[in-house]
C-alpha cells in the first residue's frame, strides 16, 4: 500500500487535531502510512486505502470547515466509505453522548451520498482559553453563560486508540472497502 491513509479533521480550539494525531499513531502501530490535515488543506481523496474524517460539534453543529470539505470532495465521497469520529460532550454523562450521537446523525443525514463506514462518538475538550477568534469574544461579555462552563478534557484516549485499532483491521482486511462504489 503505497498512497497513506487520509485522516483530514476541522477544529476550532486544536482537541480534534491532537485526536486525529493520536488515531495516525495507531494506525502507524497496525503499520498502515497515514497522513493528518486540516480539511481545508486536502485537495484530493484520490487513490487513499481509507479516509478517517473529524470534527467537532459545537451546539449541534459541524464547523463551517466539515460542511465546505464534504462539499468540495463530494463526488469522491459518495463512490467510498469514510470513516468518521466526532469530538461533542464535555461532560461524562450518557445523555450527552446520545444527544452528540444523535445530533451527528442528524448533520451527516443531511447528504444521503455519504454513508460512513462508522460514525465514532468520542468526549471532548472544553477550554475557553483555547477557542479561535471570534468564539474566544464569548469569554468577555459580562452576560455570557459559556464563559461560566468550568474546564474540561473527557476524551478518552484508550477508547480512541481502540476505535482506530478497529479501523486499521477493516482497512488492512478488506482494503476496497472505503474506496469502493457504493451498490
Amino acid at each position: 500500500m503505497s498512497a497513506p491513509v487520509l485522516i483530514a479533521y476541522a477544529t476550532r480550539g486544536g482537541s480534534t487535531t491532537e485526536v486525529a494525531h493520536a488515531i495516525a499513531g495507531s494506525l502507524n502501530e497496525a503499520g498502515l502510512l497515514s497522513e493528518v490535515l486540516p480539511m481545508r488543506d486536502v485537495h484530493s481523496l484520490a487513490e487513499r486505502p481509507g479516509v478517517i474524517l473529524g470534527a467537532p460539534l459545537y451546539i449541534g453543529q459541524f464547523p463551517d470547515e466539515f460542511h465546505n470539505f464534504l462539499a468540495r470532495h463530494r463526488e469522491a465521497l459518495a463512490l467510498m466509505r469514510p470513516w468518521c469520529f466526532v469530538l461533542g460532550p464535555t461532560r461524562s454523562v450518557p445523555a450527552d453522548f446520545l444527544a452528540a450521537q444523535m445530533q451527528a446523525e442528524k448533520q451527516l443525514a443531511r447528504r444521503s451520498w455519504l454513508q460512513p463506514a462508522s460514525l465514532q462518538i468520542f468526549g471532548g475538550r472544553w477550554d475557553m482559553d483555547r477557542l479561535a477568534f471570534p468564539f474566544s469574544l464569548a469569554r468577555h461579555l459580562p452576560v455570557s453563560l459559556i464563559s461560566r462552563i468550568p474546564p474540561s478534557d473527557i476524551r478518552d484516549w484508550a477508547a480512541i486508540r481502540a476505535w482506530a485499532q478497529e479501523v486499521a483491521s477493516q482497512i488492512k482486511s478488506a482494503p476496497e472497502l472505503s474506496a469502493a462504489p457504493i451498490l
